[in-house]
């Protein structure tokens, strides 16, 4: 089955307000501490989204792409050209990120994931992206397909939530200015 994915427009907020809530619940039940939903989240959605889709004055450049079944959007994926800090930037340039806030209706059709990673593996590889990476948080479908396209674990953050009232080491301390020579080095 063919899949039209095409870039986001204002007019389709509402629906993306929706399914991105949608992976906020399923994030929610798999850790409720990790992965709290504000209570105002459709507002600060809308509110993300009709600045990431309008503003002129993004310190990055996003882009957001829908898929489409008889008129209907059925996913939505999130990629940017991720501007890395100098010390890491190499001759291949900032690298293209695919970021979590990406999410399928469950009624979406077969492929529906796969058609949005390819979309969004173009985008990037468009504004000269050659290096893709990706981050995804939940969910077999887009792990199986980030798998099926090649895509390899570069590393591994384990999360800890039972950090009780214990707070910071006394060992440990916030960085100053005059720490950057060192942190630097």
């Amino acid at each position: 089955m063919s899949h039209a994915v095409r870039i986001a427009s204002t007019g389709d907020i509402p629906r993306l307000v929706d399914l991105l809530l949608l992976d906020a619940k399923e994030r929610h039940v798999i850790d409720p501490i990790l992965w709290k939903i504000a209570a105002d989240a459709p507002a600060q959605i809308e509110k993300a989204l009709t600045f990431a889709l309008t503003s002129e004055q993004q310190p990055f450049r996003q882009i957001w792409q829908v898929s489409e079944r008889n008129g209907a959007i059925t996913g939505v994926i999130h990629s940017m050209r991720l501007p890395v800090p100098p010390i890491y930037a190499g001759g291949q340039g900032d690298p293209g990120l695919i970021l979590p806030d990406s999410a399928v209706s469950p009624d979406a059709p077969e492929g529906t994931v796969d058609a949005l990673v390819s979309a969004a593996e173009r985008a990037l590889t468009e504004t000269g992206a050659k290096i893709l990476l990706s981050s995804y948080v939940t969910g077999e479908p887009w792990r199986d397909v980030f798998q099926d396209r090649g895509y390899d674990p570069l590393t591994l953050y384990l999360s800890r939530t039972d950090l009780g009232d214990a707070g910071r080491p006394q060992t440990v301390r916030l960085a100053t200015e005059s720490d950057v020579p060192g942190i630097v080095t």
